[in-house]
């Protein structure tokens, strides 16, 4: 069964329908080589394609197979307090044996064969802690990759207009999610300095946006409670041997402006994940969303773009139906667009 994407407008001309996409959206997902949260990946995967009955397409920065962290896979005490559930480490090997897996695209390289996100309805970034994830955290290609698909996913929002567009889309407003430290790439992204609208000039592809993460005390707790298995740093991907980036500690000028004393102590905490998001905000108050202090599902929608986000494994479920419900939202607002005559009648 195939969730229908939004409903076509009744009694429209053949040549307005042709404007019309299919009803089946396309959701790329942007994977690490290695590293990667099963669950964060799996349960939504499982969501969009067997409960919604949509596509999913799937790309590394080399167009090789994507491997999950093993640690969260393979069966042992530590698997199960802290790994995959049954379920998705199954999910895991069925989603790796799809057509779609196995025809692995490139998102890096050279220009010619890489995939192009804007091609997509949505794009999709999963986490993951282990090191081994941080080449795609950091990854300029995927930086630019966000830098130029961001934009597309700006809110059509109030009355409909019933002027022509000047501009004539080939698609909806499109979706970006992202999980846990797949948030980091917006991050450690940044605009260009000489970028036509000075509000973003130089800053985070994150510094408008209002998001979540993973929280200081998910972070925190998990590395202390998974010093009973000897894991070390394990679950803190940046340490101060292990920094993040050069100039993402820091971040913005909300930080840089913070009261005498308070940069100081947050120096010893700019290697969590929340304060490296929290860094990247214009204002961490108002767009930081930690979510309850409990782990329930939760997950945080912007009010001005389509972008959700989710903290960890547990919201992974939840942020799969919230990134089906905004590729809806957008394809509902577009076909009501195309019906009102915004886009002229479809002849030329």
């Amino acid at each position: 069964m195939v969730l229908q994407s939004y409903k076509a407008p009744p009694n429209i001309s053949l040549a307005l329908a042709s404007i019309l996409p299919p009803q089946i959206p396309r959701v790329l997902f942007a994977l690490s080589n290695e590293g990667h949260e099963p669950s964060e990946v799996v349960e939504v995967w499982k969501h969009i394609t067997k409960d919604a009955g949509w596509e999913v397409v799937f790309a590394t920065a080399d167009g090789l197979p994507a491997k999950a962290d093993e640690t969260l896979m393979k069966k042992s005490l530590f698997r199960s307090v802290f790994g995959a559930k049954n379920e998705n480490v199954e999910g895991w090997y069925e989603m790796a044996g799809s057509r779609a897996f196995v025809d692995m695209k490139r998102f890096g390289g050279p220009q010619d064969g890489r995939v192009n996100f804007a091609d997509y309805d949505a794009v999709y970034l999963p986490g993951g802690h282990d090191k081994s994830m941080i080449p795609w955290l950091t990854s300029k290609d995927l930086q630019a990759h966000l830098l130029t698909y961001l934009p597309l996913t700006l809110r059509h929002s109030g009355p409909i207009a019933t002027t022509t567009s000047p501009i004539k889309p080939s698609s909806p407003q499109r979706v970006l999610g992202a999980i846990c430290h797949g948030v980091l790439p917006l991050a450690f992204g940044k605009y260009p300095a000489d970028h036509p609208l000075s509000e973003h000039a130089g800053k985070p592809l994150l510094h408008n946006l209002e998001t979540s993460t993973l929280p200081m005390w998910m972070e925190g707790a998990a590395w202390g409670l998974s010093q009973v298995w000897g894991m070390g740093d394990y679950y803190r991907t940046f340490t101060e041997q292990n920094p993040p980036p050069v100039g993402s500690a820091k971040g913005t000028a909300a930080a840089a402006a913070a009261p005498a004393g308070e940069g100081e102590k947050k120096d010893s905490q700019t290697t969590y994940t929340e304060t490296i998001v929290q860094n990247a905000l214009d204002d961490p108050v108002k767009q930081y969303k930690r979510g309850p202090l409990l782990p329930t599902a939760f997950t945080h929608t912007d009010p001005t773009y389509h972008y959700v986000s989710a903290r960890f494994p547990g919201d992974s479920k939840a942020l799969g139906a919230a990134i089906v419900t905004e590729i809806c939202a957008s394809r509902q607002r577009f076909a009501d667009e195309v019906a009102a005559g915004v886009y002229g009648d479809g002849t030329n």
